[in-house]
């Protein structure tokens, strides 16, 4: 027997019928996703930042913070920070990296942009920002590479317009003037800038000379051993302008 047709009424029906299910399976989805708590916002990067927005402002408040954490023996602050480059009152136009032993042309050098350029010094207490506490050591270098990297690694998190950290060292033994940099690029600190700082940098109050953990001394080790550089001095190359000469160490 040959089927009927069906009605255009049980067509309809059977339609809505579809639909109805259609639209209750989809409140119920959007009833439950809307139930569901939203993901947890990532951890923030450090409990401290700064407030302003210009560089030098931003980096002023970060050598205001880091700096008096890191002590002597003596309970003395092991170095000020001073946000100030080595070239005084000059303007300068670039941090220039010889690419030849010899560089004898502005196209010798590889160069940096000193406006997305932060500068720290670090000076100590003694006479031409020498640490006139102790005797210099290596753990107390250490412990200066430590801070460096804290105040690079603020710098370049929240200093969205620097590309360049440099902070100089405070002079060594027989030493009358700074000699002694590391200099850090953005993608020097990529990877640790992905983590909160204190994954970094375990330890919130920083370490005395010759007590820093095996952890955080192989990290500092790892991620300052090599970006030392030499302070070579301020060349005022013809026609480009004054900039700063590191060599590598």
């Amino acid at each position: 027997m040959a089927r009927r047709p069906l009605s255009s009424r049980r067509v309809f029906v059977a339609a809505y019928l579809i639909l109805g299910v259609t639209a209750g399976a989809a409140i119920g989805t959007a009833i439950v996703l809307a139930e569901r708590p939203a993901p947890l916002p990532p951890p923030p990067w450090s409990s401290w930042r700064p407030d302003t927005s210009s560089l030098r402002g931003q980096a002023l408040e970060i050598a205001n913070h880091v700096g008096p954490t890191y002590r002597l023996p003596s309970g003395d602050q092991l170095a000020n920070v001073k946000v100030a480059n080595p070239a005084g009152n000059k303007q300068l136009r670039a941090i220039g990296v010889p690419t030849k032993a010899k560089p004898e042309t502005l196209s010798d050098f590889k160069l940096y942009d000193n406006n997305k350029t932060v500068y720290y010094m670090l000076c100590g207490a003694g006479s031409n920002c020498k640490i006139d506490e102790g005797t210099p050591s290596r753990a107390r270098g250490t412990v200066l590479r430590r801070e460096a990297l804290e105040l690079a690694l603020y710098t370049l998190e929240y200093a969205h317009s620097a590309d360049n950290v440099i902070v100089f060292f405070p002079p060594g033994p027989g030493q009358k003037k700074v000699s002694s940099s590391l200099f850090f690029q953005r993608g020097d600190l990529e990877s640790s800038l992905k983590d909160p700082l204190r994954r970094t940098l375990p330890r919130v109050q920083p370490p005395l000379p010759g007590q820093i953990g095996k952890g955080e001394q192989k990290t500092v080790d790892e991620l300052t051993a090599s970006l030392l550089y030499k302070f070579v001095g301020i060349v005022n190359a013809s026609g480009f302008g004054n900039m700063v000469v590191l060599e590598p160490a």
